[in-house]
Parts: C-alpha cells; sequence; structure tokens
C-alpha cells in the first residue's frame, strides 16, 4: 500500500501539470480575450509579439423596425500600428442548426473593417435563433493565426 501511494504522489504532479494549459509565450500566436459581458464577441488576436487586430461580432437583427431581412456583421475594430501583412475576415448568418448565410473577405491588407451577411425573411410569424459567426486569420512574414468567435444567440420573428 505504501509502494502505491508513494507511486501515485510521485505521479501525480505530472498529471496536474500536463492538465494546466501551456502559458503563452510572447513569440507564439494566441488570441487574448477581454473579461467583460462581451468575452465571446470581442478580443484581440495576435500573430506575433504586439502584431494583431481587435475584433467583434455584433448580434444579427434588422437594421429598421419594418425591415424583412436579417444581418449579422462582423468588424476588425483596430490593428497595432504595424499590422499583419493579411488578413481574412468572413462571416456566418446562422442558426444553431445550420449556416443561413456568409461572405468573405479574401486576403486582404489589414484595415478597419466590416462585413455584412443579410438573410431575407420569408415567413415574419415563425420564431427562430440566429447568431453571427466571424473567422479572423492572420499572416505576418509567414506565421499565421486565426481565430472564430461568435455573438450571442437570439430569437428573431424571421424563417
Amino acid at each position: 500500500m505504501k509502494r502505491k501511494i508513494a507511486t501515485l504522489s510521485a505521479i501525480l504532479p505530472a498529471l496536474l501539470a500536463l492538465s494546466v494549459p501551456p502559458a503563452i509565450s510572447a513569440e507564439n500566436p494566441s488570441v487574448t480575450k477581454s473579461v467583460s459581458a462581451e468575452a465571446e464577441r470581442t478580443g484581440f488576436m495576435k500573430v506575433k509579439r504586439n502584431i494583431g487586430c481587435t475584433f467583434r461580432a455584433n448580434d444579427p437583427g434588422f437594421l429598421t423596425q419594418g425591415s424583412k431581412t436579417v444581418w449579422a456583421t462582423v468588424q476588425i475594430t483596430g490593428c497595432t500600428p504595424k499590422p499583419p501583412d493579411k488578413c481574412r475576415l468572413t462571416v456566418h448568418l446562422a442558426n444553431p442548426v445550420y449556416d443561413v448565410d456568409n461572405d468573405d473577405t479574401g486576403w486582404v491588407n489589414c484595415k478597419k473593417r466590416t462585413l455584412k451577411a443579410k438573410h431575407k425573411c420569408n415567413d415574419m410569424v415563425s420564431k427562430r435563433q440566429y447568431l453571427t459567426v466571424g473567422t479572423l486569420a492572420m499572416v505576418y512574414r509567414g506565421v499565421h493565426n486565426s481565430h472564430v468567435f461568435k455573438s450571442r444567440q437570439v430569437t428573431l420573428f424571421c424563417a
């Protein structure tokens, strides 16, 4: 029994070390999120140390009260003074089961931008849940990083 306890006490710290995520080094790409209520919707992503962009996913909704079109928007809200070489931003208007509509910028220069996806409602009687899902990919001198982020789920009269 003492031998089993000794073995377990020797193995346990190693198992605990494996369960803790590794520390993010300055050279490794990483995603830093705010700890506010908007943690899922906003954040900052780095490609390398001090090089990256901030992003945001807006809740889907109607532009005007009488509109029959649901819009989903994602944004690059800013980049570091020395921006990444190229960025690719995609937006998906989705419900929990499938993708309703999407759009993609392709690989372009990194700067502030807004990308929109729209869906024309066929039925304004049924309620459905929608969310905005965005993807931001960046490249800086051959180093790649990407991140998928989403908005809150919103229930709208649209089918």
